[in-house]
Parts: C-alpha cells; sequence; structure tokens
C-alpha cells in the first residue's frame, strides 16, 4: 500500500462522524501527511457536537478546517486550486431518508450537486 506522507488529503465531511473519524486516524498516523477538512457544519444534529469534532482535529498540526458548501463550485474550484489535493474521500452527504421527503433541495444540492463540483474540481485540478 502506497504511503499517504508527504501528500495532501481533502476530506469532506470533515464535522460528520465517519470524516471526523477518518480525519483524526489520518492525521495521527501520518503526521507528514497534510490533511484539508471541508465541512458545512450544518444544523442536521447538533452543531456543539460537530465544532467539538473540529477543535478535536485543530489539535494536529497537520489538519486545516475549511467551513463552506459542496455546492459552491467556485469555493471548491478555490480550495482544489490552492491545495491541490493529491487524495480525495468525499465523506459530506445529507443523511436521513424521511427528512429528504421534506427537504430534497436540501439532498440534491449536498448530495448531487457537491458531488459533481467535487468530481469536476478532481477532473480539471490534477
Amino acid at each position: 500500500m502506497e504511503s499517504i506522507n508527504n501528500k495532501t488529503i481533502l476530506i469532506t465531511g470533515a464535522a460528520g462522524f465517519i470524516g471526523w473519524a477518518l480525519s483524526k486516524r489520518v492525521c495521527a498516523e501520518n503526521p507528514e501527511a497534510r490533511v484539508i477538512g471541508f465541512d458545512s457544519v450544518n444544523d442536521y444534529y447538533d452543531v456543539r457536537l460537530k465544532e467539538y469534532r473540529l477543535n478535536e482535529l485543530g489539535q494536529y498540526s497537520n489538519f486545516e478546517f475549511i467551513k463552506g458548501n459542496l455546492a459552491d463550485k467556485k469555493l471548491v474550484s478555490e480550495v482544489f486550486q490552492k491545495y491541490r489535493p493529491e487524495i480525495v474521500v468525499n465523506m459530506a452527504a445529507q443523511a436521513g431518508v424521511r427528512y429528504s421527503i421534506d427537504l430534497p433541495d436540501v439532498y440534491v444540492e449536498s448530495n448531487i450537486i457537491g458531488f459533481f463540483n467535487i468530481l469536476e474540481a478532481c477532473r480539471n485540478y490534477p
């Protein structure tokens, strides 16, 4: 398996449980890796929990956080231009099936448009 030390890794959904756990593990086990965490920190569930997780990640010198929405194509492009991630792990998504019935636009924005913007940035900023 190829080492991820000395690589820049973009992890979206970094304040969510899986994105946070992955970010923490990569930072702890690969101190030479640079982890860029990206999250909208929305209020789908308790924001204080997300802030706690981000504060914990902030203790790692190889972690940097960007608050933003993946549906913001300009911001996503700027992140890719600035950091040139070599590895992208997209864990960002709007969860909750019942919630999607009440607010389908939120799902389309995050899960489709946001993912599309990540794919386009990967294609345009190799």
